[in-house]
Order: structure tokens, then sequence, then C-alpha cells
């Protein structure tokens, strides 16, 4: 492992029927440079054993009980010693070219920290999963192009915000330089808050459109709106931008944020949906707070980056969540 130039990790819970789906479409890459860790979060189906089993090229780190998918990922990456490090969902399965084209664009762009890929819808592969992740001066962050129908606006090579960690391509001295994923976060938003402390670092990630991968989509947790989902999202989004939002952006960003937060909860309430666990998330972000504080003092005391070069960043992450907002009212109107 150690002269392979890639070590694709692959955190797993439960995953027996998805990750056929998943190796099998690694076995098939153009690009063969790379390994295999799948790091089990103490599934209780047949997982590790069909791992073990059918795969005996890929590597098993078996976790005694589900510790989220942070510890899964830094497990992995503590393990890799790789020059590149990629992470993969289980619920995913790869064009074959896709390792080659992220591979080729950081190589060909050393100013480039990570690789986002182009992840489509796995079943309505004219849908646009996410092409990035977006981070907005409000601190509401979503994947670049979620549930957009895919009509080529996505089709161009282009430093984003960061990359879904579900599909993604990083240099190893990344990790080296900003620190693992956060495993307080357990799960959801743990990738974001990794691309915000990159761009505070002035590690830039590119998106590459050739880097295809067709992605379920809450195969582990539940559908995207599973109350866990909504839980950890709210938590986890407040102490990412407690964290990093830098504190020259802070006079206008953060009445932004708790106007957003105003809002959700306003939403909720009226639709009667899930206020309960948006607040349950808030108290815990509350509750995280000590360890929020104490790790922006860290990261901004590190921190050197273009402020224009962030703004702007932001400001496009402020036009996709419009747009985002488009679409999801279009859809509740058909």
């Amino acid at each position: 492992m150690d002269k392979l130039k890639i070590t694709v990790i692959i955190p797993n819970y439960n995953g027996e029927k998805l990750l056929p789906t998943c190796l099998d479409s690694l076995e098939k890459q153009t690009y063969r440079s790379f390994a295999t860790i799948v790091v089990d979060n103490g599934s209780s189906d047949g997982s590790a054993n069909l791992c073990a089993q059918r795969y005996p090229k890929v590597t098993l780190v078996r976790v005694g009980a589900n510790r989220g998918f942070a510890y899964a990922a830094n497990e992995g990456v503590r393990r890799a010693r790789s020059e590149f490090v990629a992470l993969l969902n289980n619920d995913t399965e790869t064009d074959p070219h896709w390792l080659a084209e992220l591979v080729g664009a950081l190589d060909r762009r050393r100013d480039i920290a990570f690789c986002a890929s182009r992840m489509v819808d796995f079943y309505d592969r004219s849908v646009i999963d996410s092409a990035g992740n977006c981070y907005a001066f409000n601190g509401r962050s979503i994947p670049r192009g979620f549930l957009a129908k895919d009509l080529g606006q996505y089709e161009t090579e282009e430093e984003v915000f960061g990359a879904c960690a579900g599909a993604a391509l990083y240099r190893r001295t990344l990790f080296d330089s900003i620190g693992l994923f956060d495993e307080s976060f357990v799960s959801y938003k743990e990738d974001v808050d990794l691309d915000f402390r990159a761009q505070l670092r002035g590690l830039r990630c590119l998106y590459v459109p050739g880097a295809i991968c067709y992605h379920i989509g809450g195969a582990t947790s539940g559908r995207r709106k599973s109350d866990l989902a909504v839980k950890l999202s709210a938590r986890n989004s407040v102490t990412t931008f407690i964290k990093n939002m830098p504190a020259r952006f802070l006079p206008s960003a953060f009445p932004r944020m708790l106007f957003d937060l105003f809002f959700q909860a306003a939403y909720q309430i009226v639709k009667g949906r899930q206020a309960l666990l948006l607040l349950r998330g808030l108290i815990g972000a509350a509750l995280q707070l000590p360890h929020a504080l104490a790790e922006r003092r860290r990261i901004q005391s590190a921190a050197r980056f273009d402020p224009a070069y962030l703004k702007n960043l932001l400001r496009t992450g402020d036009a996709e969540v419009k747009l985002y907002r488009q679409r999801c009212r279009a859809a509740q109107s058909r």
C-alpha cells in the first residue's frame, strides 16, 4: 500500500446490499495505482464478512461500534500512506474514469489541494446530486447544483468552496496541514467544516466534471430528511459557522445566520414538521459551544487566506442557495 498513489477509503455501516455495486465499480477503474480500505462501523449485517470473503484485496478495518462518518473517515486517513486519499460513500457507483480524472486534475494543478466529483443521482441520472460544496454567508451549506436537471451547466472545471466527502480526492498533505475531520460532528457537515478550514489556510478545491459518481443518498442513515439528518445538520451547521467564519465577515454574516435560523424554525413550526428536531440540534450546538470556540481560536490564529477570493466563494454560495430554494418551490407547486 505504501507504493500506491491513492488510498480509497469507504466508511461503511450495514452496507451489505450497497458495497458490491461500489466495490465492483472500483475494480473497473482505468487508473490502477490505488488500494481500498473499508472502515466498518460495527455493522450488524453481513457487510464485514462480505468484504472479507468476496473482496480479499480490500483492507477491512473493523470498528467496534458505529462512531459516525467522521471517525470512520479519519481511521482510514490515519492508515493511508499514499500521496492522495480518496473518500467514497458506500452507496455509490463510480464511472470507470473517476479516479483517473481526479488524479489527473491534481497532477496538472499543483496549486489545488483537493477535488470534488460530479455526483449524479443514482436512479435519475439526469439530476445533479453534487458539483462540489457551497457555503453561504448565512451559514447555509448545500451541494452545488443539488436536485438540478443536468442541462450542461456544470460541465466546466472550476474552483469551488469544497468537496462532498462522498466522492472526493485529497492530497495527503491537506490533512497534515489542517487536521482530520472533526469527530465531534459524528456525521453530516463534517466535510463542509473541513472545506472551510482548508479555505482558511489557502488550500483550494477544484470541481472536476469528468469525475462522475452515481449516488443513492441517505442509504445508510435514511433519506436526506431523516430525523438524524435534521438534528445533526442543524447542530453541525452552527458549529461550522462559529469555528470558521472570519471575524472580518461577522458583522454582516452573523445577523444573517440568526435570521436564517429564525426562518427555519418558523417554517418548521408552521408546517408542523420537524421543529422539535431542529430545536434539539440548536441545543446540541449550544452544548458544543466550548469546543467550537476553542477550535475557532486555533483555526483563526493559523488562517492565511485571500479575503477577496473567499468572499467571492461565499457570494457564489448565496446564489446557489437561492437557486436551490427556487427549485424546491417549483417542485412543491407541481
